[in-house]
């Protein structure tokens, strides 16, 4: 009998679904990068999901089946949760003994069969049907049961026997007892529902949390931190060591911090990233989750919010041989992507790009990415070094902490190279004056910066609820809304609050950016070491926008409100 791969070749070309120059692609591309062929073709969108159903149907020899004329017994259902059948596109038919029946759209998912083998404790067979049957199938079977809270959920895991266990002998338990105990049900089901949710509220960050008297979990949303649930405190060790097993960390080690990521696949398919940091407490270990999602589509320039004179200023400087871009802001206002989605709108074949950071967080393909370990020796400074021996033309450093780091990157910007990094300033003009503490002399600025970009993330009204008012006169003023939107009918919006922003006026952020260009005279001015008042005044007077006027322009649209921009902006 051939071999899997080369039936599924065999049934694609027979049935000219692809050619064989696709199929060769698709299988360089499983050479190099791994994965199953089935993924890669729907990746490449060579074919559709219907139609390799089809040819997997026939390559299996497994029949697809009607959904429409199954009938599922509720309990069956109850077996598989929600988010996982949306995750992996699966469905619970029936159950004999100890064996249950899904119906999938891919069999040869193996990590979505050991994962509802896990959770359900049985034994699995594998019927197929077509991924919109399934997807209808389960939004009309799931209708009833579209809890988002974790309390089913956690009734379940208070009855269950194992976690007792957990709680009475988690101090006298070797690793691999443990890591067994983990793999029981109803604490791989609560780990993921607190993930999966956390996907879902489109959450950056994920707060586990002993307190005296329970377990608190708490997201950061838009920005801010909303508290999801509090847990009885049993819960707080089964929980953390999960999480430390499918990072790859030790589930032995409580006294140290550890660090460490991993990959789940999001409700649609797509695969989101989490950055995982343990810190011991005084109550017991502390997790914080960094949410990654790739499929955000915010490594794209455009959707930076970037106004459209301060994007076509930034490109034009992306497009510099060499010399150094800047992004400065606090932690957490969005200057990684913001350096990522300069890379990605100058990446090509031709060039050679280099990423240094601590820690990684996209791993982009073409670029060759570089992770700090500062445990053995791995700094920035000796990472830079190296790395300007492998020829690079684009090298991001992931933050400038140090003079060293500083140094090296000056020096790189001035020996023929695009370089790309952040500071933590607050303004564009201030990143000059830091500079210069850190030990760089005015002249190698000059020779080396072309830009600095200073930016926040404001939070953007939800367009279902927001209210219109007219701006008060005084209000007009106060925010120069004449000379920086002139025409303007003086209409705004404020948040109200609906069931889609979870009563808070506002879902999703959005970037208020100022674009500091170095021109001839701002050259003349540092060399003069000029204030950073001076600075800014030039820049201004030669177009660039500070970050309050940006906000106030995106409240003019509508993207935000004006008591946004008095949060999160100073008057000029």
């Amino acid at each position: 009998m051939l071999p899997l791969t080369q039936r599924l070749k065999e049934i694609l070309l027979r049935d000219n679904l692809v050619s064989a120059q696709d199929i060769e692609r698709a299988l360089e591309e499983q050479k190099v990068n791994g994965g199953e062929l089935s993924s890669i073709l729907l990746k490449f969108k060579l074919i559709s999901e219907d139609q390799l159903s089809i040819v997997i149907s026939e390559a299996l020899g497994i029949p697809i089946i009607n959904l429409a004329s199954f009938k599922i017994d509720p309990a069956v259902l109850k077996l598989v949760h929600r988010s996982v059948a949306q995750t992996y596109q699966l469905l619970p038919l029936s159950m004999i003994g100890d064996q249950l029946t899904i119906a999938i759209m891919d069999p040869l998912n193996v990590f979505a069969i050991d994962n509802v083998r896990a959770v359900t404790g049985m034994s699995i067979n594998t019927v197929m049907a077509m991924p919109k049957d399934i997807k209808t199938t389960i939004d009309r079977l799931y209708a009833e049961d579209t809890k988002t809270s974790l309390d089913e959920i956690l009734k379940d895991i208070k009855e269950s026997e194992e976690l007792e266990l957990v709680k009475e002998t988690s101090g006298a338990l070797d690793k691999k007892e443990i890591e067994n105990l983990l793999q029981e049900a109803p604490i791989i089901t609560l780990t993921n529902a607190i993930i999966q949710q956390a996907i879902l509220a489109k959450a950056s960050d994920v707060f586990i949390e002993p307190l005296e008297e329970a377990l608190r979990i708490r997201y950061r949303i838009d920005g801010l931190i909303r508290e999801i649930d509090r847990m009885s405190k049993t819960l707080h060790f089964p929980i953390i060591s999960r999480i430390k097993v499918i990072s790859n960390l030790d589930i032995a080690e409580h006294r140290l911090p550890q660090d460490g990521r991993f990959r789940v696949n999001n409700p649609g398919g797509k695969e989101v990233d989490f950055r995982v940091n343990v810190l011991p407490t005084a109550l017991g270990e502390k997790i914080v989750l960094r949410v990654l999602d790739k499929s955000l589509d915010i490594l794209d320039i455009d959707k930076l919010g970037f106004e459209p004179d301060s994007l076509a200023r930034l490109k034009e400087c992306c497009q510099k041989p060499h010399g150094m871009i800047l992004a400065c802001g606090p932690t957490g206002s969005g200057k990684t992507t913001t350096l990522y989605s300069i890379l990605q709108h100058i990446d090509s074949p031709g060039k050679n790009i280099i990423t240094v950071e601590d820690p990684v967080e996209f791993q982009i393909k073409g670029f060759n990415q570089v992770n700090i370990r500062t445990e053995v020796g791995l700094t920035f400074p000796s990472a830079l070094r190296s790395i300007l021996r492998q020829d690079p033309d684009v090298i991001l450093i992931g933050e400038i902490r140090d003079s060293d780091t500083l140094d090296i990157a000056v020096k790189a910007a001035l020996t023929g190279h695009l370089v790309t990094s952040s500071l933590h300033t607050t303004t564009s003009a201030g990143s000059i004056t830091r500079m210069i503490n850190m030990g760089v002399e005015p002249f190698l600025i000059c020779s080396s910066v072309i830009a600095i970009v200073a930016q926040r993330l404001v939070r953007q009204l939800c367009l279902k609820c927001r209210e219109v008012y007219t701006l008060s006169k005084e209000g007009i003023e106060q925010f120069h809304v004449n000379e920086l939107m002139p025409g303007h009918n003086m209409m705004f919006y404020r948040p109200k609050g609906c069931d889609k922003c979870f009563n808070t006026g506002y879902k999703g952020r959005i970037g208020i950016t100022e674009t500091f260009v170095l021109s001839s005279k701002i050259r003349e001015l540092i060399l003069a070491q000029a204030s950073e008042r001076e600075i800014k005044t030039c820049a201004r007077e030669q177009g660039m926008k500070t970050m309050r006027e940006d906000a106030v322009i995106k409240a003019c649209r509508g993207f935000t409100s004006l008591e946004e921009v008095v949060r999160l902006t100073v008057t000029d």
